[in-house]
This record gives C-alpha cells, sequence and structure tokens, in this order.
C-alpha cells in the first residue's frame, strides 16, 4: 500500500466519525462535501439526494458549486451525468464530462468550468438515496484510489442518510416522527430526559500514584461494589418471573466482571506502572477495545467500553441522576449501558432512546426480555429532545416528540387495547389447544430455569418443550457440579411432573458465552458452538447427562435433545455416552433405569438431507426455526442490515418445513417447532397450515396461541398450506394467512403483524 492509499484511509475512517458525530443531516452534508473535497484534492464536491417519489435528484450540498442552488438544481432520475449514475446505479469516472453526450448543463450551478467527473451512487438495502460527485478543471479521469475512496465512503454514508432521512420531521404541524433501525416492546408515553454517561474513556487524563496499593484497593472494592449490585439485580429479576433477562445481563456484564484477566492487568498498570486506578482501567480498556476493533464484535466492544465507564464513574465519585426522577419519563442517550436498563424500574423509568443500532447488543436483548419500550439506532440533535412530551413505538421503531393531544390518545387506547387482548386471552389460559374441528394442538412452554413462583403453570401448557439448560450454567462462575445439576433438573420436572420436560443439552457458543469458557472466534454462529462443544469436552456432557437421568428418577418425565446437530456421527458420540451414564446410574442404584426419549433440534440445513438417517436413531424431533431460517437464507439475525432478508415466509423456508413434518409425519415420530416463528400468530397458522401439531413458546405468548389455535378449522388451514407451497414469493404466501386469519375474526390477534400506528390528524 502506497502513502497515498494510507493517507486515503485515514481520511475515510476520520471522515466517518466526524461525519457521524453532526447532530443534523444537513450539517452532516456540509461537513461530508467538505471533508471529501480535501481528502481527494478535488476542486468540487457534491451530494445529491433523491426524492421521496424517486423521479429527481436534488442538490443537498457542495463545495465548489454555487450554494444557492442547494435544494433548488435538481435532475430527473436518468437526466444529465447524475441522474445516469442514479439510474444506472453505477459508478462514472470522465476526464471531459461536458463532452460526453449524456451532460445536462445547469446554469445556475456554475459548474461550466469543471472537466473531470467521478460518481457514484449512493444505495441503502438496495434502494438509491443519492449521488456523491467530485469534480476538478483539470481534463483528467481521477483513477482507482479515488474511486474505491469514494465508493467504500459511499457505502458507509448510506446508513446515515438512510436513518437521517426515515427520521426527518413528517409535518410542519406539532409532531416530529423518527424512526429508529431497532426496537423493542409496546409503548410507552412521557416526558424526555437526556443522559450522558458520567465519565467517559476519553475524560480520563493519564496519572501516576505513589500509593499503588491504595490505588489497587480502591479498584477491586469498585468491582466487589458492582458485582454486588448486579447480583442483587439479577436476583431481583429471577424474583419477578424474568430469569431470561437476568440471564442475558449476566452472561454481558457478569462475565466481564468476573474475568480475572482483565482484573489482572489493572493490576499489574497499577503495581508495576505505577498508574491510578482510573488510568489503569482506562489503558486496559483501551488496549483491549483496539484489539477488538479488528474482531467484528460490536456486542463485545459495547459491553467493554460501557462496563469501563461504569468503573470509572465509581472510581470518580460520580452518580446518575437518574435516581432522583419523580415521575416516569423516556431515557434519551447516545448509548445506553445494559446495567442501567436493569434498573429502570427503580429509576421510574418506562421506555428509552438510543441513538447508537442495538440491535444484537446485551441491552436491546435486556430491553425485550424486561418488555420496556425501546428504540434505537435514530440519528437526530440528541439535546433537542430534552423535556419533549414523547411516544416510544417499539413495535414499528419510532419514536413521536411533541405529539398533539388527539395522537397522545390514539396511543393510550392502543395501549388499552393491548392490555385487553391479554386480558382476553388470559380468562381462556387453562384451555387445552383444540381447533374447531377437533384437533389436538399441544402448545408447550419455552423456559430457561424453574419458575415455582408462577402459581397454575403446569395447567397453562401440555409440558416443556423446550427447557434451556445454558441459562443455569450462564448464572455460574465455574462449571457446576453432578448435584448442583441434579437439584435443577429435579425441580423442573418435578413441577411438571406427568407432563414431559424436553431438556436441551448445554447449548453455548455462537452469541451465548460462559465467562469460564472463552471462545475467540472471527464467525461464532458458524463455529464452536452447541452440541461440537460437549462432543469435544465429553466430561461435561457426562456430567449433565448422568444430572439428567438421576433427576429423573422419581418423576419420569425427561426427554433429552442435541443442538446444533450436523452430522450422523455427533448423534451416534452423545448415544453412546447417555447409554453409558444410564448403565452407570441402574448399577449405582441397583435397579433398572428406563432410557429417556432422546431427540434432535433441526436447526442447520444439513440435517434435513439426514433424516432417513436420523430417524432410526431419534424418538423425536424439535426444530429451532430462528437458527434454520438464518442458515437456510444466509442471514445474519443479529444484523439490521439484512434483517429485511430474514423472511419467515420465504418459499424455500416453508418448503423445507412442509419436508420436515412430513418426513418426520412418515416415520411416525413427534415434531415440533419451538424457535420465535410458533409464537407469532401468522408463524402459527402457517406451521398449522402445513401438518405441525406440537409447538412450543415462551410463557407470554401461550394464551395468546392458544386462543388462536381454538377458532381456526385445521383441515381449512391445511388446504391454505398447499396453496402456500406453490406459490413464488413471500408477500402472497403472507397475504393468503392474513386473509384466513381475518375471515376467522382474528384480526385483533394478528394485529401485532399488522398495526399501523396513528397519524397527527393536527398536522395533515
Amino acid at each position: 500500500m502506497d502513502d497515498r492509499q494510507s493517507k486515503m484511509l485515514l481520511a475515510l475512517r476520520q471522515i466517518t466519525e466526524n461525519v457521524s458525530a453532526q447532530s443534523s443531516l444537513n450539517e452532516a452534508i456540509a461537513l461530508l462535501v467538505v471533508s471529501i473535497r480535501n481528502a481527494t484534492g478535488a476542486d468540487c464536491c457534491s451530494l445529491y439526494l433523491i426524492d421521496e417519489l424517486g423521479e429527481y435528484l436534488t442538490l443537498a450540498g457542495t463545495d465548489g458549486l454555487d450554494k444557492k442552488a442547494v435544494g433548488k438544481a435538481r435532475l430527473r432520475l436518468g437526466e444529465g451525468l447524475v441522474g445516469s449514475v442514479g439510474q444506472k446505479q453505477e459508478l462514472l469516472d470522465l476526464a471531459d464530462a461536458p463532452s460526453d453526450p449524456k451532460f445536462k448543463y445547469l446554469p445556475e450551478v456554475g459548474e461550466d468550468k469543471f472537466f473531470s467527473f467521478l460518481g457514484v451512487p449512493i444505495i441503502y438495502q438496495g434502494e438509491l438515496l443519492g449521488v456523491l460527485v467530485i469534480q476538478s478543471r483539470e481534463k483528467r479521469q481521477f483513477g482507482a484510489v479515488e474511486e474505491s475512496f469514494l465508493v467504500t465512503l459511499s457505502a458507509q454514508m448510506s446508513s446515515i442518510i438512510a436513518v437521517s432521512r426515515a427520521s426527518k420531521e413528517e409535518d410542519t404541524g406539532c409532531v416530529r416522527r423518527y424512526r429508529g433501525e431497532q426496537g423493542t416492546g409496546g409503548i410507552a408515553i412521557a416526558k424526555a430526559v437526556v443522559w450522558q454517561p458520567d465519565v467517559l474513556l476519553s475524560d480520563v487524563t493519564i496519572q501516576h500514584t505513589n500509593e499503588p496499593y491504595v490505588q489497587q484497593e480502591l479498584f477491586h472494592q469498585t468491582v466487589f461494589q458492582l458485582q454486588t449490585e448486579m447480583d442483587l439485580n439479577t436476583l431481583h429479576m429471577n424474583e419477578s418471573g424474568q430469569k431470561e433477562a437476568a440471564f442475558g445481563y449476566m452472561s454481558g456484564y457478569g462475565s466481564l466482571l468476573d474475568d480475572p484477566t482483565f482484573q489482572d492487568e489493572v493490576d499489574t498498570e497499577i503495581l508495576a506502572n505505577g498508574m491510578t486506578a482510573s488510568s489503569a482501567v482506562k489503558i486496559v480498556a483501551e488496549r483491549r477495545l483496539a484489539d477488538l476493533e479488528g474482531e467484528d464484535d460490536h456486542d463485545r466492544y459495547l459491553d467493554l467500553r460501557d462496563l469501563s465507564e461504569i468503573i470509572l464513574s465509581r472510581l470518580m465519585n460520580f452518580t446518575s441522576y437518574t435516581s432522583e426522577l419523580s415521575e416516569e419519563v423516556i431515557l434519551v442517550v447516545r448509548n445506553l449501558p445494559a446495567a442501567m436498563v436493569a434498573e429502570f424500574k427503580r429509576y421510574r423509568v418506562c421506555g428509552f432512546v438510543s441513538m447508537d443500532s442495538a440491535s444484537n447488543s446485551h441491552t436491546a436483548v435486556l430491553a425485550r426480555d424486561l418488555g420496556i419500550p425501546s428504540v434505537s439506532g435514530l440519528f437526530f440533535d440528541i439535546n433537542s429532545i430534552n423535556g419533549r412530551d414523547v411516544i416510544v413505538d417499539g413495535l414499528n421503531a419510532e419514536v413521536l416528540v411533541d405529539p398533539s393531544q388527539s395522537v397522545v390518545s390514539e396511543y393510550r387506547q392502543l395501549m388499552t387495547l393491548d392490555r385487553e387482548q391479554e386480558d382476553l386471552f388470559s380468562k381462556e389460559k387453562f384451555e387445552k389447544g383444540i381447533t374447531l374441528d377437533g384437533q389436538r394442538i399441544e402448545i408447550k412452554l419455552n423456559a430457561g430455569l424453574s419458575q415455582e413462583e408462577m402459581t397454575n403453570l403446569p395447567e397453562q401448557t401440555d409440558g416443556v418443550g423446550l427447557y434451556r439448560t445454558e441459562i443455569s450454567f450462564m448464572l455460574c462462575k465455574s462449571f457446576p457440579s453432578e448435584a448442583q445439576q441434579c437439584q435443577w433438573y429435579s425441580s423442573i420436572l418435578k413441577q411438571f411432573k406427568g407432563k414431559s420436560v424436553t431438556m436441551r443439552t448445554l447449548d453455548v457458543g455462537g452469541d451465548k458465552s460462559l465467562s469460564y469458557l472463552p471462545i475467540e472466534e472471527s464467525n461464532p454462529l458458524l463455529g464452536w458452538r452447541g452440541v461440537r462443544i460437549t462432543v469435544d469436552q465429553p466430561q461435561i456432557l457426562k456430567t449433565q447427562l448422568r444430572a439428567m437421568i438421576l433427576a429423573n428418577k422419581d418423576h419420569g418425565n425427561l426427554e433429552i435433545m442435541l443442538p446444533m446437530v450436523s452430522r450422523l456421527s455427533e448423534v451416534n458420540t452423545v448415544k453412546k455416552i447417555l447409554k453409558d451414564a444410564v448403565r452407570e446410574i441402574s448399577e449405582l442404584s441397583q435397579k433398572e433405569i428406563p432410557m429417556p426419549k432422546f431427540g434432535v433440534m433441526l436447526e442447520v440445513p444439513s440435517v434435513v438431507y439426514m433424516m432417513d438417517e436420523l430417524i432410526k436413531e431419534v424418538d423425536f424431533f424439535s426444530i429451532g426455526s430462528n437458527d434454520l431460517i438464518q442458515y437456510l437464507l444466509a442471514v445474519d439475525r443479529g444484523n439490521p442490515k439484512v434483517a429485511r432478508f430474514l423472511d419467515t415466509f420465504h418459499p424455500a423456508v416453508i418448503r423445507c418445513l412442509y419436508y420436515l413434518c412430513e418426513k418426520a409425519g412418515q416415520a411416525h415420530k413427534p415434531i415440533a417447532v419451538c424457535g420465535e416463528i410458533a409464537a407469532n400468530p401468522l408463524g402459527a397458522l402457517m406451521l398449522l397450515s402445513l401438518g405441525y401439531t406440537e409447538l412450543s413458546m415462551n410463557y407470554s405468548e401461550l394464551s395468546r396461541i392458544g386462543y388462536l389455535v381454538r377458532r381456526v378449522n385445521f383441515k381449512d388451514l391445511l388446504e391454505i398450506g398447499k396453496k402456500a407451497l406453490k406459490l413464488p414469493h413471500s408477500e402472497e404466501i403472507r397475504q393468503l394467512y392474513i386473509d384466513y386469519a381475518i375471515a376467522a375474526g382474528l384480526d385483533k390477534v394478528i394485529a401485532q403483524n399488522l398495526v399501523k400506528r396513528p397519524a397527527d390528524k393536527t398536522a395533515n
């Protein structure tokens, strides 16, 4: 790489960071064109944006043309060189632009003094947003370096422009409506409070100390205090029936706080190099953050940065003023540490807005599991919202600022409607899932820990379709003993005695980690995870299997299931270990212990073509639709840039699910679906239409899906399924189920799939 390329790369990073930090799109564009002109040495840089109808490209910013033309000069798509770049969505590099037959002279912009032209389209998720242009007075082509620079920069700017344009004011009236990249929960209405972290890493100046042991003690006391507070928050979430949230909370910050290498590195900086505690934390954190920049792990990066700044705030005696709030508020932040989300109830926070996109971070996961309305990935002046009336619509990922009273009233009606629906579903929560034509549908629970605090839970379900054993592991600081695991498993088997409990063996790796089993991988979703880990670590697997079998001795309702199976040898290996464990316990107890039912999860596409072999080895199947769909469609479900491609109703998904159900049915082997698709009303209708009669889901959706099942005709749905299998487009397939639901009077049940939020009537 030559010196010029190196300078371009440095400029690329600086421009991206500086433009991203601007508080408005106009400010970002003004800075962008100046920065690009300086970096490339061009005589002019201009940005044209497409209008809402996709017909015209309008000059949005320039450094070199007449600024009076900004907002006025425009070209129809396909007109002139700029319009041609936009229409073809291809780069154009010309040495003598005025001589090109497509050149369109616009006297008002003053470009008659420029000859060379380099234009690149700005595209976001397949849609044209605009055209970025640099020009020079010389008759020359810009070349590969400038082309690469502009193409790369346009790709990075596309998300900023897209989010900002979606977030612009819809009307000049009372309301401003902003759309984010990700939302969670339902609706929250309150005044906005802007929060900034007390201490940033950049705020800390490096200082030395003459009392290193005092600084070391100060650091460890701070960490201990945080660990204690996290334990209390986790206990509170567990006691409140929010154990999934507790798991997500602990797996993020807990693993970092318990990381001995982090504390050792800080100690070394204090004792060996004479740093103050805050300086040592800054040095270690920034060193680790620099390493993470090259690993493409945004979540770990944010977790480490947030936790380091929380520790620094404690060390420097800063506290958040959120504890002083006297009424419910919407918290507005640039980036929100998950540790704050866990304490929202205490701080009277009913929802939050985050500028950073947090769709796959612990913050977003925790907010979802706690049911807190949130929107992340917005672009506006954060300080302009402080103290304003705000509506957070997590379902549609929208934020409304200064809504009129009529809009507030409509949203409150939606909140009331949501509560009424929940009450309606809840009235039938003890009724079985039987369709209008008498087909029995088993509706089971996805669980993570024993939920003994929930009374009558077994009576509301047909058993546990998925027990996530890894959640208990994640709340430990080392591998749990056989006795400890046996206690966990016995508790839930006893609670659901008489009903099957399907326990999934340890499923970590990917996006689930254990602090005491660190896994460093560049592509964890395709790496060492699920059954691959337990097969490679047979002592961990055998301990878990023995604990399950021992726990089942007095209950007899255990089923064991393997996650992430991709080959027959994995099944054979685990079956052998399971048989050994059963034999050992039989000998130990001096009585015959029966083999529990044994099954596998269908999540990896390779097993779709191995059903004939698997059928001979297992008693049942369960489809993990979240992973199966993302692997089948090659879409990372945690990546907002490709989220639109994660399509439940994709023809390939429908046909794959049908094939699996048919193969299992022909062999008379039970098959269930335990992914998120089963908890979605339209998804449940689709599964029933393909022949599935067993669905498993989180507790919050049990009564809704049960209500739906009791109001549909199974045979009619099977006919709908036959039609769906012949359709080539997901939109057509999805509409089949919408039409059926509406005809069956279930429009309220599927409302979350169809709902459109109210506009501000006073602004029309």
